[in-house]
Protein backbone atom coordinates (compact mmCIF):
# COMPACT_ATOMS: atom_id res chain seq x y z
CA UNK A 1 0.00 0.00 0.00
CA UNK A 2 1.18 3.37 -0.92
CA UNK A 3 0.84 6.01 1.84
CA UNK A 4 -1.51 8.81 1.01
CA UNK A 5 -0.16 12.26 0.30
CA UNK A 6 -1.53 13.60 3.60
CA UNK A 7 0.56 11.19 5.68
CA UNK A 8 3.88 12.20 4.07
CA UNK A 9 6.13 14.51 6.09
CA UNK A 10 6.98 17.65 4.15
CA UNK A 11 7.16 21.42 4.52
CA UNK A 12 4.67 23.64 2.82
CA UNK A 13 5.64 26.82 1.02
CA UNK A 14 4.05 28.90 3.79
CA UNK A 15 6.18 27.19 6.45
CA UNK A 16 9.37 27.76 4.45
CA UNK A 17 8.57 31.43 3.85
CA UNK A 18 7.75 31.94 7.54
CA UNK A 19 11.04 30.29 8.57
CA UNK A 20 13.03 32.50 6.21
CA UNK A 21 11.22 35.55 7.61
CA UNK A 22 12.03 34.60 11.23
CA UNK A 23 15.70 33.98 10.38
CA UNK A 24 15.93 37.31 8.54
CA UNK A 25 14.41 39.16 11.51
CA UNK A 26 16.93 37.55 13.89
CA UNK A 27 19.80 38.49 11.57
CA UNK A 28 18.60 42.11 11.42
CA UNK A 29 18.39 42.33 15.23
CA UNK A 30 21.93 40.97 15.61
CA UNK A 31 23.26 43.27 12.87
CA UNK A 32 21.63 46.34 14.44
CA UNK A 33 23.49 45.78 17.73
CA UNK A 34 26.94 45.79 16.08
CA UNK A 35 27.37 49.61 15.88
CA UNK A 36 26.31 50.00 19.51
CA UNK A 37 28.80 47.35 20.58
CA UNK A 38 31.58 49.03 18.59
CA UNK A 39 30.85 52.42 20.18
CA UNK A 40 30.79 50.90 23.65
CA UNK A 41 34.08 49.14 22.99
CA UNK A 42 35.67 52.42 21.82
CA UNK A 43 34.46 54.30 24.90
CA UNK A 44 35.72 51.55 27.20
CA UNK A 45 39.09 51.54 25.42
CA UNK A 46 39.50 55.31 25.90
CA UNK A 47 38.58 55.03 29.58
CA UNK A 48 41.06 52.19 30.04
CA UNK A 49 43.83 54.15 28.33
CA UNK A 50 43.15 57.24 30.45
CA UNK A 51 43.10 55.17 33.65
CA UNK A 52 46.35 53.44 32.68
CA UNK A 53 48.08 56.77 32.02
CA UNK A 54 46.87 58.26 35.32
CA UNK A 55 47.97 55.19 37.29
CA UNK A 56 51.36 55.08 35.55
CA UNK A 57 51.99 58.74 36.31
CA UNK A 58 50.94 58.27 39.93
CA UNK A 59 53.16 55.24 40.41
CA UNK A 60 56.10 56.96 38.70
CA UNK A 61 55.87 59.89 41.11
CA UNK A 62 55.44 57.59 44.11
CA UNK A 63 58.41 55.54 42.95
CA UNK A 64 60.65 58.62 43.05
CA UNK A 65 59.86 59.14 46.73
CA UNK A 66 58.87 62.04 48.91
CA UNK A 67 62.10 64.00 48.43
CA UNK A 68 61.52 64.15 44.65
CA UNK A 69 57.84 65.16 44.89
CA UNK A 70 58.60 68.78 43.99
CA UNK A 71 57.90 70.51 40.67
CA UNK A 72 61.59 71.07 39.96
CA UNK A 73 62.53 67.45 40.60
CA UNK A 74 59.54 66.04 38.71
CA UNK A 75 60.37 68.23 35.69
CA UNK A 76 64.01 67.15 35.75
CA UNK A 77 62.90 63.49 35.92
CA UNK A 78 60.60 64.00 32.92
CA UNK A 79 57.41 63.30 34.84
CA UNK A 80 55.86 66.74 34.18
CA UNK A 81 56.26 69.12 31.24
CA UNK A 82 57.85 71.94 33.27
CA UNK A 83 58.07 73.28 36.80
CA UNK A 84 55.85 76.22 35.78
CA UNK A 85 52.34 75.66 37.17
CA UNK A 86 49.32 75.78 34.86
CA UNK A 87 47.10 76.48 37.88
CA UNK A 88 47.65 76.69 41.63
CA UNK A 89 49.99 73.81 42.57
CA UNK A 90 49.03 72.07 39.30
CA UNK A 91 51.52 71.02 36.63
CA UNK A 92 50.96 69.62 33.15
CA UNK A 93 52.22 66.24 31.99
CA UNK A 94 50.52 66.31 28.59
CA UNK A 95 53.62 65.85 26.44
CA UNK A 96 56.00 63.81 28.60
CA UNK A 97 57.05 60.24 27.82
CA UNK A 98 56.73 60.77 24.05
CA UNK A 99 59.20 58.02 23.26
CA UNK A 100 56.96 55.38 24.82
CA UNK A 101 53.68 56.80 23.46
CA UNK A 102 52.36 56.88 26.99
CA UNK A 103 51.29 60.47 27.26
CA UNK A 104 47.77 61.88 27.03
CA UNK A 105 48.44 64.01 23.94
CA UNK A 106 49.55 61.01 21.85
CA UNK A 107 47.20 58.31 23.16
CA UNK A 108 43.88 60.09 23.73
CA UNK A 109 41.78 62.43 21.57
CA UNK A 110 42.53 65.95 22.83
CA UNK A 111 44.23 64.33 25.81
CA UNK A 112 45.76 66.39 28.59
CA UNK A 113 47.16 65.49 31.97
CA UNK A 114 47.88 67.35 35.17
CA UNK A 115 49.52 66.66 38.50
CA UNK A 116 48.44 68.60 41.58
CA UNK A 117 50.87 68.70 44.50
CA UNK A 118 49.52 69.91 47.85
CA UNK A 119 51.58 70.00 51.03
CA UNK A 120 49.23 68.80 53.77
CA UNK A 121 51.57 69.07 56.72
CA UNK A 122 55.23 68.71 57.48
CA UNK A 123 56.35 65.51 55.81
CA UNK A 124 53.21 64.73 53.75
CA UNK A 125 52.17 65.74 50.26
CA UNK A 126 48.91 64.95 48.47
CA UNK A 127 49.29 64.02 44.82
CA UNK A 128 46.27 64.12 42.48
CA UNK A 129 46.70 63.04 38.86
CA UNK A 130 43.99 64.00 36.36
CA UNK A 131 43.74 62.87 32.73
CA UNK A 132 41.23 64.64 30.46
CA UNK A 133 40.12 63.53 26.99
CA UNK A 134 37.30 63.94 24.49
CA UNK A 135 34.79 61.13 23.86
CA UNK A 136 31.82 61.63 21.52
CA UNK A 137 32.16 65.40 21.81
CA UNK A 138 32.04 65.30 25.61
CA UNK A 139 34.95 66.10 27.92
CA UNK A 140 35.76 63.12 30.13
CA UNK A 141 38.29 62.84 32.93
CA UNK A 142 39.92 60.24 35.13
CA UNK A 143 41.39 61.20 38.48
CA UNK A 144 43.51 59.31 40.97
CA UNK A 145 45.28 60.46 44.10
CA UNK A 146 47.47 59.46 47.00
CA UNK A 147 49.29 60.89 49.98
CA UNK A 148 53.04 60.53 50.04
CA UNK A 149 54.81 60.71 53.41
CA UNK A 150 58.41 61.33 54.33
CA UNK A 151 59.20 58.16 56.23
Amino acid sequence: MKPSRRNQAAFTLVEVVFSVFVIAMCAMIVASTMPVAAMSRTKADLLTRASDIAEKEMESIRGEGFSNATPTQLASLGLIDSSTPVATNTYSFTNVDTGLFDNPAKVLPQGTGSVQLTNLSLGTVQIVVTVNYMSDGVNKSVQTGTILANL
